[in-house]
């Protein structure tokens, strides 16, 4: 057990990583349904499926969520953002100001791109395009830009903040870009990680009749939810090893804590894909995903990224991690932050849970 994330951490240190860990799997859902969603809205643009009147296709129960919840995801995935932002401060200072720094106007060129963003996702379900396919196409396709150049971006920090080799050469030659071969395999796996959550929960939102999407056209939606989840399982499992464990340096043997955690790690995600393709292979063979068959994908997903996450901080951590590292870590633990952080976030849980709760009852009370 003392050679598994986080017990072989020093106490601080540990602490830290599993406040960044917990806090990263809360953004990480809203972050799969706003780029899963971004992919498949400009996808449907592109093949002028947006705003088209008539017979209405299996996708477009899907697409009429999207463009009604899509401005909500994107929020709570920048507010869910924050307090994994403040953790990774902690835990990699030196490592993630230092990207930062190198990357400059690129790095935070993600800010005004993701004002770009929420404001075309407004856009996109305004009435005034509404019909207007080719229009709502560009739309769609200019967010799904936006936000896979916020994930490549995000990959591009972390590579670079872990390749202290190259950090003289892009000072020297002040590249607003990081050339790394590893970027688009990482990016690709994060994409293909999103599908599967962002499609238990757009199935979770089809059950809840959601946007006033009801009928048929609900259960239609279900399947090609499902086949797509399915695909995207296989590509993100048979991705997950190779792309996790690339960032070790050749020849891990000084670092075995990490290659078992690493391991470890793998494990319970792929114990959470079996859960997933057990509820989602339901579907696609005839029998309909009921609300058992979800929660059992929903815990799935949860032990996917939980695995995934505990890898990746375990291979970080075992790179930048050093003595002068973990005293660090001590130091800031002797700061009363903690108690603040946590005030403000039970103040922050408690707003929201009553904030859903008192529009599920005026819900239940405009049905009545």
């Amino acid at each position: 057990m003392s050679e598994i994330f986080p017990f072989n951490l020093p106490a601080p240190t540990a602490w830290y990583a599993v406040l960044y860990v917990v806090t990263l799997l809360m953004h990480v859902v809203f972050m799969s349904y706003v780029l899963a969603g971004s992919i498949m809205l400009g996808a449907a643009g592109l093949r002028g499926m947006l705003g088209k009147s008539g017979h209405a296709s299996d996708w477009s129960a899907v697409t009429t969520i999207l463009k009604d919840w899509m401005p909500f995801a994107l929020s709570a995935a920048i507010t869910a953002g924050v307090a994994p932002l403040l953790f990774v401060q902690i835990l990699y200072q030196q490592e993630f100001y230092t990207a930062n720094l190198l990357s400059f106007h690129r790095w935070m060129a993600i800010l005004p791109v993701l004002i770009v963003a929420f404001y075309l996702l407004y856009l996109l379900k305004a009435n005034r395009i509404e019909g207007k396919t080719a229009l709502q196409g560009v739309v769609a396709m200019l967010v799904m830009a936006c936000i896979v150049f916020v994930g490549w971006s995000w990959v591009e920090n972390h590579l670079l903040s872990l390749n202290k080799a190259a950090w003289p050469k892009q000072y020297e030659t002040q590249a607003m870009v990081y050339r790394n071969p590893a970027i688009l395999p990482r990016l690709g796996f994060w994409i293909a990680s999103a599908f599967p959550t962002a499609s238990i929960l757009l199935a979770w939102q089809l059950r809840a009749e959601a946007s006033g999407v009801i009928g048929d056209t609900t259960k239609r939606a279900v399947r090609p939810l499902a086949w797509l989840a399915l695909i995207s399982l296989v590509l993100s499992s048979a991705a997950a090893w190779p792309v996790i464990r690339s960032v070790l340096p050749a020849g891990v043997g000084g670092a075995p804590a990490a290659e078992t955690s690493i391991r470890v790690g793998m494990i319970v995600a792929g114990l959470g894909v079996v859960l997933q393709a057990a509820a989602w292979l339901s579907e696609v063979s005839g029998r309909a995903v009921r609300k058992v068959g979800l929660a059992l994908a929903s815990g799935g997903a949860a032990m996917f990224w939980l695995g995934i996450l505990v890898s990746r901080e375990a291979a970080r951590l075992s790179i930048v991690g050093s003595d002068a590292v973990f005293a660090r870590h001590e130091r800031v633990g002797t700061i009363a932050g903690f108690m603040i952080f946590l005030t403000f976030a039970v103040i922050g849980l408690g707003t929201i849970g009553w904030i859903v709760r008192s529009v599920a009852r005026a819900r239940s009370r405009a049905r009545a």
